[in-house]
C-alpha cells in the first residue's frame, strides 16, 4: 500500500511528506500561483501523458513544459513524474488543471531500507516496485498522448509505430519528432511520419481522437507553441463529455420534475375543497382555543 499512497498523496488529497519533510519521489511541488489559482475551485482536471524511447527528450519536454530551461545533461528517470501545469483555453475564465505525466516504461525498483543496515544487509532486502508503465495502466483517465522520438535514432520511431496501435481511439496523439535542432543528422525523414500519422488518421473510426505530427527542439524551445495549441484537443474532448453529462443529468431532473408535479396534481393537497375544509377546521381550532 505504500507505493499507492506515495502516487496519491495522503488525506484530504494532501501530497504525502517524506521524513525529511520533502515530497516523495515522482512528484513535483505545485507553485504557489497555480496553489491561488486552484484555490478558486478546479472546473476541468486534464492528464496529458508524455511517452517514447529512452534518451528522446521526454523529460526535458517535462520540465519545458513547467517553464523550466533546457539543461544539457542526460539524466535517466527512475520512475513516473507528474507536475500540474497552468493552461488556459484561450481567452477563457475556465479554471483548467493539467496533470503531465512523464512516463517510464521500466523503472529501477528501489532497495526496502527499514531503519539501520549493517554490511551487505542492504542487499538481501527485497525491492519496491516502482512507478512505471508496468505497474500503472498510464492510459486510464487521460485525455491526450504525447508521443515524442529522436529523428536522428531510426529505433525511437519503431517504438512510436508500436506504441500508437496501443493508444485507447478515442485519446488526441500527438507524435512530436524532437531534435529538429540536430536535422543534419536526421534518419526518420519527415514525410515519412507524416505519411504514417495521416494514414492512421484516415483509418481511424469517425468519432475516434485526432492523430497530429510536429516537429520540436527542446534546445530553443522550437515547437513549443504547437504543442499548446494541440492541449486544445484534449480539452474541448474533456469539455463536450463534461457538458454531455451535465446535458444528461439534466434531461433526467427535468423528467423527475414532470413526474413530480403529475404525482402532486392528483394529490389531495392540490384538491381545493379538501384545502379549503382543512383551512376552515384550523382557523375554527385557533378560535377555540383561544376562547
Amino acid at each position: 500500500m505504500s507505493i499507492f499512497k506515495r502516487f496519491l498523496g495522503g488525506k484530504d488529497g494532501d501530497t504525502l511528506k517524506s521524513p525529511t519533510g520533502t515530497s516523495p519521489s515522482g512528484m513535483m511541488p505545485m507553485g504557489q500561483q497555480l496553489q491561488r489559482k486552484f484555490a478558486k475551485g478546479v472546473q476541468y482536471n486534464m492528464k496529458i501523458v508524455i511517452r517514447g524511447d529512452r534518451n528522446v527528450g521526454k523529460s526535458c519536454l517535462f520540465h519545458r513544459l513547467q517553464g523550466q530551461k533546457f539543461k544539457e545533461e542526460y539524466i535517466p528517470t527512475d520512475e513516473i513524474q507528474v507536475a500540474s501545469i497552468q493552461w488556459n483555453y484561450k481567452a477563457t475564465d475556465d479554471v483548467v488543471k493539467v496533470e503531465v505525466w512523464d512516463v517510464v516504461d521500466k523503472g529501477r525498483p528501489r532497495k526496502k531500507m527499514e531503519g539501520l543496515k549493517l554490511d551487505n544487509a542492504a542487499e538481501l532486502m527485497p525491492e519496491e516496485p516502482c512507478l512505471d508503465a508496468e505497474f500503472l495502466d498510464v492510459y486510464k483517465g487521460t485525455h491526450g498522448v504525447i508521443l515524442i522520438y529522436d529523428i536522428t535514432k531510426q529505433w525511437t520511431y519503431s517504438y512510436i509505430e508500436k506504441e500508437l496501435e496501443r493508444i485507447p481511439l478515442h485519446i488526441p496523439v500527438l507524435v512530436l519528432g524532437n531534435h529538429r535542432d540536430m536535422g543534419h543528422h536526421r534518419t526518420v525523414s519527415e514525410k515519412k511520419a507524416k505519411y504514417t500519422v495521416e494514414n492512421l488518421q484516415r483509418e481511424r473510426p469517425e468519432g475516434s481522437g485526432q492523430v497530429r505530427y510536429a516537429e520540436s527542439s527542446m534546445r530553443n524551445g522550437f515547437g513549443l507553441r504547437y504543442l499548446h495549441l494541440f492541449f486544445n484537443l484534449p480539452f474541448l474532448q474533456l469539455q463536450r463529455q463534461t457538458l454531455l453529462k451535465q446535458l444528461e443529468t439534466n434531461t433526467d431532473d427535468l423528467n423527475t420534475t414532470v413526474q413530480e408535479l403529475e404525482v402532486h396534481e392528483d394529490s389531495e393537497e392540490q384538491n381545493y375543497d379538501l384545502f379549503l375544509e382543512s383551512l376552515t377546521a384550523n382557523r375554527r381550532k385557533q378560535a377555540e382555543s383561544l376562547a
